[in-house]
């Protein structure tokens, strides 16, 4: 479960902290135990700490992030204390930073492995080349990126790479959950602009599982869920094998769909040559 919505974004509703630790203990009951969250999702941590102790739970596991030096472990050792643990399970920087930052930001967060507050270390959001040369130099075992029908860009290519990938908006930012009505940040997002969208919508005809089913198709090594409502976690209930045929058609729709933007990242951020 991812917890982003818990914080303040231009690209989704906040969810009110009561109705955040529902999500989580709702998601927690049936079945949900590794929790995805960040040192810039605010109050996230600490609500998911809180909902767990109310429900006495103990056996979750935690994926946070941090953005990369000089606050780097500053933010590391705050995210444990919001948790309330000694460690979290996969620790990530958050976002790449220019080449200096980030070899001294990879150093740090290698420390932070050996001093046993991650028990494993990894990235998130870096464009593939990118992702080949830190695999290359660090112990990196996970890249946690977006994964869906509008944003497949360097996948084919990390199935290769013997990373453990985490795939997060698996529903395009919900703009393939049938709901979405383009009204607010997310209309900036890279892939929007293809001529191929309108094709792919009327495709899924709204069917949101559909196109949940296709992430979990892939079979990266997690998908990263966030929920709005607890209602909303029934789509979990709806996760099916595609036809082949269908699956086909999705697929070269959304190869479609990247072969038209030149960014690196659903958010149109550019770290070519990073």
């Amino acid at each position: 479960m991812g917890l982003w919505n818990l914080s303040e974004s231009q690209f989704h509703r906040k969810i009110a902290p009561a109705e955040g630790k529902a999500i989580i203990k709702a998601g927690y009951k049936r079945g949900i135990t590794i929790f995805d969250t960040a040192y810039s999702y605010g109050d996230a941590e600490s609500l998911l700490s809180s909902a767990m102790r109310e429900i006495g739970a103990d056996d979750y596991r935690v994926i946070s992030k941090v953005m990369p030096v000089p606050t780097m472990r500053r933010k590391a050792e705050a995210t444990l204390r919001r948790l309330g643990r000694d460690y979290v399970d996969i620790l990530l920087i958050h976002w790449p930073t220019e080449k200096e930052s980030l070899y001294r930001s990879l150093k740090e967060l290698e420390g932070l492995l050996h001093e046993g507050k991650a028990k494993a270390i990894g990235v998130s959001n870096f464009p593939i080349g990118l992702l080949r040369r830190t695999m290359q130099d660090f112990p990196i075992s996970f890249h946690e990126r977006p994964l869906s029908l509008i944003w497949t860009k360097g996948w084919e290519e990390e199935k290769g790479l013997g990373v453990k990938t985490l795939a997060y908006a698996p529903l395009g930012m919900g703009v393939l959950s049938g709901h979405y009505a383009g009204e607010d940040a997310r209309k900036t997002l890279a892939s929007l602009s293809s001529p191929y969208i309108a094709e792919l919508m009327a495709e899924l005809d709204g069917d949101a599982a559909t196109a949940l089913s296709w992430v979990y198709g892939e079979n990266p090594y997690g998908v990263i869920s966030g929920f709005s409502t607890v209602s909303d976690l029934s789509i979990l209930d709806r996760i099916a094998e595609i036809p082949e045929d269908r699956r086909k058609r999705l697929s070269a729709l959304a190869r479609l769909i990247d072969s038209t933007t030149d960014a690196d990242n659903i958010f149109a951020h550019d770290w070519k040559g990073r």
